[in-house]
């Protein structure tokens, strides 16, 4: 895989932070836009806690061909040249009516996605995600997500430079799975909605490309768009699962942020863990 100049950049800085954060890769009247169309269907799935619209639903209302755009799809190809989906949805939080996501984890919700350490595909790639907030984040309080870069096999302790990712709606942000991460809670009434895309490689285990979304996605977009199909699973688990994706790449790269390194972690200790559960329990009992 031959990369050029920039795509050698943003390679280097993503090996050695596992975080990319984007310059404005949507303009807000577009994420006014896609918010617009998601009202109605938020709306009917107020009750579930959180809710989301999946991967055929996003495609069906012409908000999934912007997120993938050439630029976000360059930056993918740039990491990993066969790249297949297995989380893609838009997801609304109402940290109002949910349980504790963080206060009460041993800790406060830091952790690793679960995936063989050891296992590397041909090109030596690793799963790695992207956000898209649909809301304003302007505060840790905001619901920011946080992340420690760099950090792929040390142990979880406290006074860890981190990131704690903020911004306007439309920021987006790349990462890799390996490192520890958190969604702060949100502490507003207002409801937080983040765009969110997961990818691997092609050919290791997935089932979500049989799920019938995906399935439905790759029927739309077959002879469409032949590079947004292959992410949807369209040479899984075949013979040609290494073949990379059809995407030629044409110097339409994103434009990086520099990484704030500014936070630092707090790990709880064990016994204000216990402590807060056996509060937490005794609340609930009590009818709190």
């Amino acid at each position: 895989m031959k990369l050029d100049k920039r795509e050698l950049s943003l390679q280097t800085m993503y090996l050695k932070h596992g975080l990319l954060a984007f310059q404005t890769m949507y303009s807000q009247k577009t994420i006014d836009r896609w918010n617009h169309l998601l009202d109605p269907i938020f709306q009917s799935r107020k009750s579930e806690e959180p809710s989301y619209v999946q991967s055929n639903e996003l495609l069906d209302l012409g908000i999934l061909n912007e997120v993938i755009s050439t630029k976000l799809l360059s930056a993918i190809t740039v990491l990993d040249p066969c790249p297949v989906l297995f989380q893609c949805h838009c997801m609304e939080i109402d940290w109002n009516h949910i349980t504790s996501n963080t206060y009460y984890s041993d800790f406060d919700g830091w952790h690793r996605d679960h995936r063989d350490p050891n296992i590397k595909s041909v090109y030596g790639c690793r799963p790695f995600s992207i956000y898209i907030y649909l809301t304003d984040v302007k505060h840790t309080s905001d619901g920011a997500f946080e992340i420690i870069p760099g950090y792929e096999t040390g142990p979880l302790e406290s006074n860890l430079n981190c990131c704690n990712l903020t911004g306007h709606k439309g920021t987006c942000f790349l990462w890799n799975r390996d490192l520890y991460h958190r969604l702060n809670e949100h502490n507003l009434s207002i409801k937080q909605r983040i765009l969110k895309l997961s990818l691997q490689t092609n050919g290791w285990a997935n089932s979500r490309v049989q799920l019938d979304e995906f399935k439905r996605a790759r029927t739309i977009l077959n002879g469409i768009s032949p590079a947004l199909s292959y992410l949807f699973g369209s040479h899984f688990n075949n013979n040609l699962s290494i073949k990379t994706i059809p995407f030629t790449r044409k110097g339409d790269l994103p434009q990086l942020k520099p990484l704030d390194y500014s936070a630092k972690t707090e790990i709880p200790s064990k016994a204000s863990i216990m402590l807060r559960k056996f509060k937490n329990k005794v609340d609930k009992a009590l009818g709190f």
